[in-house]
């Protein structure tokens, strides 16, 4: 445009469409730009972390909209058949045409707003890092320009959220997934002066009042017509463009005369309602929290915990105790009684070794927040899970679930966060959608931010290599840190000696664990507690491919422990998914259990079962619920389950039937047997004479040594420390691949190193194997959907590749109606679609589904046993030196050949 004719700039920071949505609107508001950038800048100069830039962030936010008014648009959404749905507004574009000014950390901060994505926040760090000014600030903090960045996005979108609440658009003013915050609206007299509770609160003022300003375009009868007749002509798509232009011609008319004609007051406060903490309670705040949130008294290693977590304000330590004396109360009530305080809300990270624990510790946490919730009445408190499949935000209000919301993009967005051990390495990398993915980073990093790593010693190879980096690292970063074990041998305890003078440790500290013991006992009047009487039938021996013998031993001794006590608790645990099934059904069978209607009490628990609807019957979640129940409410059952259920599942059963395995799962395993001790004659069977190969950790002289203790505990009581001197002493020799792929990760995303870029790109994470893993998913050729709908709402688990290859060594697909897709970009569509696998390439880097169809529903797959057996559909080619390199032939004439790396042990 040039000098003579030049552009109008319309200055206008946000655009209400008040009301239910409607082709003709009868006004529109417009909030001016000046108002907005005058309030975040308001915000910003009263947030209470001090340890930023307060001019930076300020010249960031006068510069962040300058070019709003060059580049805004009205629009339409319309839905897939061309129909109107709503208008929106866009400035899109407008961050990337800001001023440059000399201060490239300002330019940073303005262009960057929006966006907080790893990859441009990285990318922005390396080039502030490389002005000489700026290499002490990162020296201190490699965070810092994330920090101040977060800081100007918060304030921003905090008074975006006021401005849709006070000037009139509800829709617009639902709860942004970036945003840490949750706004309540107050009660007030006056409808020019609106009241706001805002929680957590990160201002130093107690109350902060905001001036929210609109004009106001009243449509004319002319206006609404023109929008009406483009309706009517079935041109839906076109009613964005015309009210774009009607808006600019109504601005051109009136930007000399325009005036504010409306003015509304907004007063943010913090929420002080029902605030409790730990220092204001009587003489023994912690048996106040023990007795309000678990009704219960906490035993000595609980007092201890809590102490160290409380007044510590990084802790970090080892917590040694045994299975089922409540580690995870441990650490979830001490976190409730800080969260009370609500001085820089503290957030609390649970990253667990498998996935089959999730829902008992959902359960547990879940119970713990409604509690909480009850005491804090009107406070909302979150739960995030986040395992890749399941990504849901749970919000719990005066005691009940308020809502779950199923955004794939909560963004840690909570006060608990359940996930696994994979996804948590996933997010401490900055990996997840594009925008605003450096929120996992900043939010793992932030201040107040507690990780406990539950059931620390199940690690093992590339995992516990990740596992010792991971802690490390975040140790390093001055992070709050807590690892709970049972069962962490010496030599791994080792590798974590930069923690060794904080341990608490109720196992080989005998005064702590008489102290333990005296409180079962003499308090709670436990009589019962660690005693469990030990039996081992040592006349079996184990073949893999002839299993039969261990099956009817299982099953018979099963059955007779259930005949001569009706109110059994019993849990049969064996190493394969195949050996659970047949037993089951050999149980099943016995009984005379012909339908679901008839079992309340069998249950059949492995990592084959797909929780994929949970509305099932059979799946994982609905299983664990009335299993717990029962377990609960001491109602007799018999569980067949596999190594699924042997940590942290909170069960207390009176019998444990067990194949022989290695001596900590055996440990794992007794913690489910008597677990509250209040069982008389608790009882361990274990049935075997060899440890599975595939499984077996030992060497043959530490198997000879484990049997001799496990034929000197016969017929006497399962001692767990004896049992514990038979775990495998072997060091762990750390894959180097996986040690130098984690440091180039690290060195990329937390010290903007660009020559390591390439390997984030990738996308390679290896968190347990270098083996990737499928998706294997049943289709019951019932669904008249689409590809993609059938394949995201079917029964699915995750398959290790190597467990598909066929070893016959020639190509026959053993199962019919079985084919290999892959996710790919449709830039045409942009969206990913699922195409049958066409192009050879790098396993690492493909997205694939394994189909079974519903004819293979005998052979593979059953609704009640999960996936039975998994089809073979890949070959061996010939390695490539460090590659594994596997054929598929979805026809005679055509094959596709991937690869990936393989581990140290087979290159």
């Amino acid at each position: 445009m040039s000098k003579s004719n030049p552009q109008p700039f319309f200055k206008f920071g946000r655009v209400f469409f008040s009301g239910e949505p409607t082709i003709a609107p009868d006004k529109i508001l417009f909030q001016p730009l000046g108002n907005h950038v005058g309030n975040v800048r308001q915000l910003a100069r009263k947030w209470q972390d001090d340890n930023f830039s307060l001019e930076r962030v300020i010249e960031g936010i006068n510069l962040h909209d300058k070019a709003k008014p060059q580049t805004f648009k009205i629009r339409v959404e319309t839905n897939k058949r061309g129909e109107f749905t709503k208008y929106t507004y866009s400035f899109k574009g407008h961050r990337f045409k800001v001023d440059e000014p000399q201060n490239l950390w300002v330019q940073a901060l303005a262009r960057g707003h929006h966006d907080y994505s790893t990859k441009e926040i990285i990318k922005d760090t390396y080039q502030l890092k490389k002005d000489p000014k700026y290499q002490k600030i990162f020296s201190k903090d490699p965070l810092q320009y994330a920090k101040e960045l977060y800081i100007l996005e918060m304030c921003d979108q905090i008074e975006a959220e006021l401005a849709c609440r006070v000037i009139g658009d509800d829709e617009q003013a639902k709860s942004r997934t970036f945003m840490d915050f949750t706004i309540t609206k107050g009660t007030s007299e006056d409808s020019n002066h609106r009241v706001f509770y805002l929680d957590p609160y990160p201002f130093k003022e107690p109350t902060i009042t905001l001036n929210f300003r609109s004009w106001t375009y009243n449509l004319s009868d002319e206006d609404k017509n023109q929008l009406q007749q483009l309706h009517e002509n079935g041109k839906d798509k076109e009613l964005g463009g015309k009210l774009n232009t009607l808006v600019k011609e109504w601005w051109k008319k009136s930007e000399h005369t325009i005036s504010e004609d409306r003015a509304i007051t907004a007063i943010i406060k913090p929420d002080n309602s029902n605030t409790y903490s730990p220092s204001e309670k009587s003489e023994n705040a912690i048996l106040w929290w023990y007795r309000e949130l678990a009704n219960f008294q906490p035993n000595p290693m609980q007092e201890e915990v809590f102490q160290t977590i409380v007044k510590n304000k990084h802790p970090a330590f080892i917590l040694k105790a045994p299975t089922g004396v409540g580690k995870f109360e441990a650490i979830i009530i001490p976190f409730l009684a800080m969260l009370s305080t609500k001085e820089d809300r503290p957030r609390l990270i649970i990253p667990l070794p498998a996935r089959s624990l999730l829902e008992d510790q959902k359960q547990r946490c879940e119970k713990y927040l409604k509690q909480f919730s009850l005491l804090h009445k009107g406070r909302e408190v979150s739960l995030v899970i986040d395992t890749g499949t399941e990504m849901n935000r749970y919000v719990y209000l005066d005691g009940e679930i308020k809502s779950s919301n199923n955004s794939r993009r909560h963004l840690y967005k909570g006060d608990i966060i359940l996930t696994t051990i994979d996804k948590f390495i996933y997010r401490y990398f900055g990996y997840g959608d594009k925008q605003k993915s450096f929120i996992f980073p900043y939010r793992i990093h932030h201040g107040n931010t507690l990780i406990c790593f539950d059931e620390a010693h199940t690690y093992d190879d590339i995992s516990f290599t990740n596992f010792c980096s991971l802690v490390k690292a975040l140790y390093e970063a001055g992070r709050s840190l807590v690892l709970m074990t049972a069962t962490l041998s010496q030599n791994h305890l080792e590798r974590f000696d930069y923690l060794a003078d904080n341990m608490i440790d109720y196992i080989d500290v005998q005064d702590n664990l008489e102290k333990l013991n005296n409180f079962y006992q003499q308090i709670l009047k436990q009589d019962y507690s660690n005693l469990k009487q030990f039996e081992w039938v040592d006349d079996i021996v184990y073949d893999v491919k002839e299993p039969t013998n261990l099956q009817q031993k299982l099953t018979s001794i099963a059955l007779e422990e259930w005949n001569s006590t009706p109110s059994h608790r019993i849990i049969v645990s064996v190493e394969t998914v195949k050996d659970a099934i047949a037993i089951y059904e050999k149980i099943k069978q016995k009984l005379n259990i012909k339908s679901s209607e008839q079992n309340e009490f069998l249950f059949l628990y492995h990592g084959r079962l797909s929780d994929i609807p949970k509305t099932s019957h059979y799946s994982r979640t609905n299983l664990y619920k009335r299993l717990k129940e029962r377990d609960e409410n001491d109602q007799a059952y018999i569980l067949v389950t596999t190594s699924a259920i042997e940590v942290g599942c909170d069960l207390n059963s009176t019998r444990l039937i067990t194949q022989l395995c290695n001596p900590e799962s055996l440990i794992q395993r007794a913690g489910r047997c008597n677990r509250k001790g209040n069982v008389e004659d608790a009882k361990i069977i274990v049935i075997g004479n060899n440890i599975p190969e595939f499984i077996n950790t030992l060497s043959e002289a530490e198997l000879e040594d484990y049997k001799t203790i496990l034929k000197g505990l016969h017929a006497r009581n399962f001692d767990p420390k004896a049992i514990m001197n038979c775990v495998s002493t072997k060091q762990k020799i750390d894959d180097y691949r996986v040690v130098e792929l984690f440091s180039l990760l690290q060195d990329y995303v937390y010290n903007a190193d660009l020559t390591c870029q390439s390997a984030h790109e990738k996308g390679l994470v290896i968190t347990r194997s270098w083996t990737p893993s499928v998706t294997l998913v049943y289709d019951d050729g019932k669904q008249g959907d689409s590809l993609e709908k059938i394949v995201k709402e079917s029964p699915q688990i995750q398959v290790p590749i190597d467990r598909l290859i066929n070893n016959e060594g020639n190509y026959t697909n053993q199962y019919a109606n079985v084919s290999v897709y892959e996710w790919i970009y449709d830039k045409e569509e942009t969206r990913y679609k699922l195409e049958p696998l066409k192009y050879r390439g790098c396993a690492y880097s493909k997205d694939m589904v394994i189909k079974v169809c519903a004819v293979q529903e005998g052979a593979i797959y059953d609704h009640e046993l999960g996936f039975k057996d998994l089809p073979r559909v890949f070959i061996k080619c010939r390695s490539n030196g460090y590659q594994e390199r596997l054929q598929y032939n979805p026809t005679k004439d055509r094959s596709v050949v991937i690869n990936y790396t393989k581990a140290l042990t087979q290159d």
